[in-house]
């Protein structure tokens, strides 16, 4: 079983997100650790039967595959002073804000079962979208990362990835570009499809959602 603790098992948004976060926070006086980042499913399937099936309290109400651990996009931090860890209020209000100003979201805003060391982002990707496969792009940027390249005009925004071929696709979007082809949705033979990811994104979630017959 894999319970990481290591920033770097993180997707690489992530880690530069949470490399900024502890960075804005050390610069606000607050000495931050990290105590989770990548659980796979068999250890997420373990936290969820703490409380239930085993010994201790309920820590989580996700099992494997319903966490975004299980998909490298989230993170759990701590205040690195004994008896702080994870008590002050003051600590994590701070890392929420920061983080949400950042553009990702943080488990102590939720409504039901809370969880204030908990940060995520998955570029607006469904939980369902990730079980399915749907993956976020090596080189997406967080809305902060965006802001400092329009900001920085000597930083040079890395290239969209397009897809230009059938064969470019990934498995999870085959067969609903297949079907628009057919249909007469998408122009030409399929050779020339020039689709961003976000684009083929959106078109797999319409087609899941039944808009395309």
């Amino acid at each position: 079983m894999i319970d990481s603790r290591n920033i770097n098992d993180l997707h690489p948004t992530l880690q530069r997100g949470a490399r900024e976060l502890i960075s804005r926070m050390v610069g606000q006086g607050f000495p931050v650790g990290v105590s989770a980042t990548y659980r796979c499913h068999a250890f997420q399937n373990h936290l969820f039967e703490q409380g239930r099936s085993r010994p201790g309290q309920i820590v989580t109400n996700a099992r494997g595959g319903q966490s975004t651990h299980n998909y490298r996009l989230a993170f759990d931090i701590f205040k690195t002073i004994r008896g702080q860890e994870f008590s002050d209020t003051k600590f994590f209000e701070t890392a929420g804000r920061i983080w949400q100003q950042m553009g990702g979201v943080w488990g102590g805003s939720w409504q039901s079962f809370p969880d204030r060391p908990h940060f995520e982002y998955t570029g607006a990707l469904r939980l369902l979208d990730l079980q399915r496969g749907m993956t976020l792009p090596e080189n997406h940027k967080m809305p902060w990362e965006v802001s400092i390249v329009t900001e920085n005009r000597d930083v040079e925004e890395e290239p969209e990835m397009r897809i230009n071929t059938i064969e470019e696709l990934p498995d999870w979007a085959m067969t609903t570009v297949k079907k628009l082809i057919d249909k007469g949705h998408l122009r030409g033979t399929g050779e020339k499809l020039d689709l961003s990811m976000d684009m083929l994104r959106l078109l797999v979630i319409s087609d899941r959602a039944g808009l395309f017959g």
